[in-house]
């Protein structure tokens, strides 16, 4: 997810300030297909790390799961509600209110992904 996270924000989301405004509201309506890949990931990783928090109890997997958190409120109070505008009445304001606040998740992913790299790096173990 972060590495589609870094793609979306900075490739995707800068690339809607390119389509004409009176399009847009078409173009986003097709856009919310990807959803369909996004949110199957997003729940494996919630559950997951949910699993791995209570089965490993530790700071890592807290701090992991305090990040998809603020991932999650991210996405219901920033995200959604701002393609829901840009389906009604596109803006290059809301375009770039969009990016702006996809920073958020932007750094969120990033942060997860360095605790797991942090997790995993200490569960390797040489073979003796």
């Amino acid at each position: 997810m972060a590495g589609l996270c870094w793609f979306v924000q900075v490739v995707h989301y800068p690339l809607f300030r390119h389509i004409r405004i009176d399009e847009f509201a078409a173009y986003e309506r097709k856009n919310f297909v990807t959803g369909y890949i996004t949110i199957p990931l997003m729940v494996i990783e919630l559950g997951t790390g949910l699993w791995l928090l209570y089965t490993y109890p530790n700071l890592l997997y807290l701090l992991n799961i305090a990040f998809f958190g603020i991932i999650g409120l991210s996405t219901v109070l920033f995200q959604v509600p701002i393609h829901l505008k840009l389906i009604n009445k596109p803006t290059i304001e809301l375009i770039n209110k969009l990016i702006l606040t996809n920073w958020i998740r932007t750094v969120g992913w990033s942060v997860r992904l360095v605790i797991l790299g942090i997790v995993l790096y200490g569960s390797l173990r040489p073979i003796a």
